[in-house]
């Protein structure tokens, strides 16, 4: 018996070693960032910024609801009213407290519908690659960032200075891929620029791009949209089984208005790459049928087509933007060096009929 009790206090000895020794966490995240009202509409974050979009103008006195790293803590605190007239900066301190992160939030009142494509930053913790400066606006250049292990000389998507107004417009290119250890095989990378968010997965990429904004009613019905481009499509359309012969490749850009649960889980719905042209979700398009070579800045003016009804009173919508320098680069499809320049996008709309 003693040697039992021997065997057992050892024992015992030995777990609470384990637990005292388990280490604390060290990461320093915010994971989710909410507004505590009626007006909230969404939130786009990147590695140091947070926006919000409110449907009132009010910024005096918001309550944020914040999710943070595992014991990590955050300040100011969660629950606590701030006054987002200007940017208001959080700082994340991880549970070990070695490490710290400081975003920046902004709210602004509804979304714009105006993209004149001119102010742009760079994203990335260890690597860095071109991004708007709108977190709201995404695109692929992660993955090739993480397919890469961010040797990238020039990404797919970036600012030009060729732009129809302005000091810049965006440009994307679809470049060559290879054999990569994290991905496999890639043929090419195409350039793209979307509205959403983007959730690298490996073992589909075409789910990978999450399309749509929260489009709430006071913003009106989407009636078209507008801007111009350039496209030059490259010499040689290949896909993951080699060349596609007797085609040429083609651009693409388009938007769509689809319909979402309402409320909080909407938010967390979005249509990708798979599903975003198909879906028996999608209300309304506005597609661009000439996808063909464009040596100078054409304007393109695309109706939105509506294919059902909107019912505020049953779903919230969402409204997606797309450009693509290779229509199917989701599916890893497309030429090399085929090149889509846009600039000076609208999307116009109308209030919506209470009748």
């Amino acid at each position: 018996m003693k040697y039992i009790l021997i065997l057992l206090s050892i024992g015992t000895l030995f777990l609470t070693s384990c637990i005292k020794d388990e280490p604390l966490y060290r990461e320093a995240d915010i994971v989710s960032f909410t507004i505590k009202s009626d007006d909230y509409i969404s939130s786009s974050m990147t590695e140091d910024r947070v926006q919000l979009v409110l449907s009132a103008a009010d910024k005096t006195n918001l309550i944020p609801e914040i999710e943070v790293s595992l014991g990590a803590t955050i300040s100011p605190a969660s629950g606590v009213a701030q006054d987002f007239t200007n940017d208001v900066v959080y700082t994340v301190v991880s549970e070990d407290g070695n490490y710290s992160k400081r975003y920046t939030v902004s709210v602004t009142s509804r979304m714009g519908f105006k993209y004149d494509f001119e102010n742009w930053t760079e994203e990335g913790a260890y690597w860095k690659y071109p991004a708007m400066s709108d977190p709201a606006w995404k695109s692929a250049n992660q993955g090739v960032m993480t397919a890469k292990a961010g040797n990238v000389t020039e990404y797919p998507t970036r600012s030009t200075i060729d732009a129809y107004r302005g000091k810049y417009a965006a440009l994307l290119e679809t470049q060559v891929g290879g054999n990569f250890f994290v991905v496999g095989y890639v043929p090419v990378f195409s350039g793209s620029l979307f509205r959403g968010d983007f959730k690298l997965q490996m073992s589909n990429p075409a789910k990978s791009p999450l399309f749509g904004q929260i489009h709430p009613k006071e913003d009106g019905k989407p009636l078209k949209m507008t801007g111009y481009y350039k496209y030059t499509p490259g010499e040689k359309l290949i896909n993951k089984q080699g060349e596609v012969a007797g085609q040429i490749d083609e651009c693409s850009i388009y938007a769509v208005l689809y319909k979402v649960t309402k409320g909080a889980e909407g938010q967390k719905e979005y249509l990708d790459g798979t599903n975003i042209l198909t879906s028996d979700k999608v209300v309304a398009t506005a597609i661009l049928e000439d996808r063909t070579a464009k040596k100078e800045y054409t304007k393109f003016e695309l109706p939105f087509i509506y294919k059902g009804d909107i019912d505020y009173s049953q779903n919230d919508y969402k409204l997606a933007i797309v450009f693509a320098s290779s229509k199917n680069g989701d599916f890893y499809e497309g030429a090399v060096g085929s090149t889509l320049i846009v600039d000076e996008v609208e999307v116009e709309c109308e209030p919506f009929d209470e009748n």
